[in-house]
């Protein structure tokens, strides 16, 4: 008997949560197409129905969480703009607006907080460099909007060094997400078990730091 429309979006729906908790265990490239289809009681030939390749699913995994959060970003950076009218932005407000959806997907309930820390930390770590066609415009958006605030909150820095910068708290944030655990097991506990709100206020204390007192370039 062929699935009905709802039987394949139940499908395709089970490849996508089984695919980006793999993922997030193991690695964009290590997990196979057989792990996937494995976990989620499927077959080679549905993701190839619903996706085309393992690689059009690693793109459909990466745009369903990065569009939201991104959308989220320019929204509230558009609220802060209103707030401040024409003053600039502080920047760990800056910092804020681009973090906080990140944060608001780790502890939405559909994954483990740690497992999902872990797929974001990979999404931005492994795969950060190779964007499907599909967001590169709304990446594209928010970074020129996010850079422009933050040349506005500090002036001497060039649009080239504000970019760099921003990228650094992606550094930051990414190494975090995916190696947390890591610091915990060789500090033998001592660097204790925050929780992923502390971690996040952590980072944004300290990459505001670093950008603020970032020497002049032009």
């Amino acid at each position: 008997m062929a699935e009905t429309p709802d039987d394949a979006q139940g499908t395709r729906e089970r490849i996508l949560s089984s695919a980006e908790t793999l993922f997030a265990e193991c690695g964009f490239e290590t997990v196979s197409l057989r792990d996937i289809t494995g976990a989620a009681g499927a077959n080679v030939a549905a993701v190839n129905y619903h996706f085309g390749s393992k690689e059009r699913l690693i793109d459909a995994v990466i745009e369903r969480h990065v569009v939201p959060i991104n959308e989220e970003r320019l929204e509230l950076l558009d609220r802060l703009a209103a707030k401040y009218a024409e003053e600039a932005l502080p920047v760990e407000e800056i910092l804020r607006a681009f973090l906080s959806p990140v944060l608001r997907q780790i502890t939405s309930g559909k994954m483990s907080e740690e497992l999902f820390g872990k797929f974001m930390g990979r999404l931005i770590g492994e795969r950060g460099y190779k964007l499907p066609e599909s967001v590169r415009p709304l990446f594209s958006l928010m970074a020129g909007r996010f850079t422009a605030a933050l040349r506005k909150a500090v002036p001497r820095l060039s649009e080239e060094a504000a970019l760099w910068r921003m990228h650094f708290s992606f550094g930051v944030m990414s190494n975090t997400l995916t190696h947390g655990d890591t610091l915990r097991q060789i500090s033998g506990g001592r660097a204790g078990n925050p929780s992923i709100e502390s971690i996040f206020e952590k980072i944004i204390e300290f990459c505001a730091a670093g950008i603020e007192a970032a020497g002049e370039e032009k």
